[in-house]
């Protein structure tokens, strides 16, 4: 490892160590950091601006635009109302039923990021509504999308199956299946009693009281407006599921609704999270920087290099752990960890083994999408206005997830 790639490890955990004594946005921080490494580096600033996460940016902001005409409206305080209404006063379950919701979208081929830009905004304003903490709602309805996340038709599941048959790994998808399943499941209530799911199932179930005048009466009495918003969201879910391009499409139905309605949403703009978006933005700069410095392929090839596959296999998860804090794909962290997985285990002739070391592998890389740094964690923070009890609860949550999990892959 070349020094300039041993002093950008470095830097980052100076900058991240400053911030977070400081209090200062990571993003913010992270933009001159990654000047200041671009150019004792020798990078121009047209290299290091291709490392800028335009596709993820216009998605938060697409999505959020289109939620705030929703919330507006007060489309989004009758949908949490009517969802509420039909949990029959049992709190406790709404985190269920947006986790399986979650699954569901992505069990049928969908990306997570796709599922969790639907879900997550009504998740998240449930949890405003029903006194329920954010951190819970968000992380159980994110384990949703990773259990969908890896069925034999989703990406992330066909890129592991891929990884295996293409090596010759004895695997079996319907064992990896369920072990990611049970996983999840398993970090899912870890974070529910965590997060203060026990207080939730003590309350008694009874009727909700309405919150808002418009969530109030028997039926689906609705605005000019509302009925807009409903419309715009069903389209905008259509759009998703048919694989058109998320931000974008949150844009061009969202604009719609402006030119429509403008007198009566401008704080559709005006609620744009540019925090979270500069927090991101930065961050994902830096990482890029170090995919162009070879830091992360450095890292690879000395794993590789080691003869005992159990070391070789929990080494790997952990810095595809510590990438997914900051990469918005996890397919593309799969893409970098699976694959050095698989020769781990090429020697390995038990099937069950196999399929269990790699789903742990892959469920440790994709649980840290709820890292407030990950563009799912993100969407959360989003909705929540960059509350810094949320934003702690994410990073607590995602360094203890990311210090444990990969440990578990020893007992296998």
């Amino acid at each position: 490892m070349t020094s300039i790639q041993v002093f950008s490890i470095v830097w980052l955990a100076v900058v991240f160590t400053v911030c977070i004594w400081r209090h200062i946005n990571l993003g913010l921080a992270m933009l001159p950091a990654a000047f200041v490494l671009a150019e004792i580096a020798g990078i121009t600033p047209k290299q290091l601006y291709q490392g800028f996460p335009t596709s993820l940016v216009i998605l938060i902001l697409g999505v959020m635009f289109l939620w705030n005409h929703a919330r507006n409206s007060g489309l989004a305080d009758l949908i949490v109302h009517r969802t509420v209404e039909l949990a029959r006063g049992r709190v406790w379950l709404l985190p269920w039923v947006t986790c399986a919701l979650s699954a569901a979208i992505c069990a049928i081929g969908a990306l997570p990021a796709a599922a969790l830009v639907i879900t997550l905004p009504v998740a998240i304003r449930m949890a405003e509504q029903e006194n329920i903490r954010p951190a819970l709602m968000g992380i159980v309805t994110i384990q949703g999308a990773c259990i969908g996340g890896f069925s034999p038709i989703s990406p992330w599941g066909s890129l592991v199956s891929a990884q295996a048959t293409h090596a010759g790994l004895p695997f079996l998808s319907g064992h990896f299946m369920l072990a990611q399943i049970a996983l999840n499941l398993i970090v899912a209530c870890i974070a529910f009693f965590a997060f203060g799911g026990a207080e939730l199932i003590r309350r008694e179930a009874v009727a909700s009281v309405p919150k808002s005048p418009m969530a109030s009466g028997a039926g689906w009495h609705l605005t000019v407006y509302q009925w807009s918003s409903l419309v715009a969201v069903c389209v905008f879910v259509a759009m998703v599921l048919m694989k058109f391009d998320v931000g974008l499409s949150a844009f061009a139905i969202g604009i719609v609704l402006h030119i429509a309605f403008r007198g009566e949403c401008q704080k559709a703009i005006a609620a744009l999270p540019w925090g979270i978006i500069i927090m991101i933005a930065g961050l994902i700069i830096y990482v890029s920087l170090l995919e162009q410095l070879g830091v992360l392929h450095v890292l690879g090839d000395k794993l590789t290099s080691v003869d005992n596959p159990s070391l070789v296999l929990m080494a790997v998860t952990y810095l595809g752990t510590l990438v997914a804090n900051f990469e918005s794909s996890s397919v593309a962290v799969l893409g970098l960890v699976i694959p050095v997985a698989v020769k781990s285990l090429a020697n390995s002739p038990s099937e069950v083994i196999n399929s269990l070391s790699l789903a742990m592998v892959a469920g440790s890389v994709t649980v840290i999408a709820s890292s407030p740094f990950h563009l799912c964690g993100g969407i959360v923070l989003a909705e929540t206005r960059g509350d810094n009890r949320t934003f702690k609860d994410l990073l607590i949550w995602t360094a203890a997830t990311s210090a444990l999990l990969p440990l578990c892959g020893l007992f296998i």
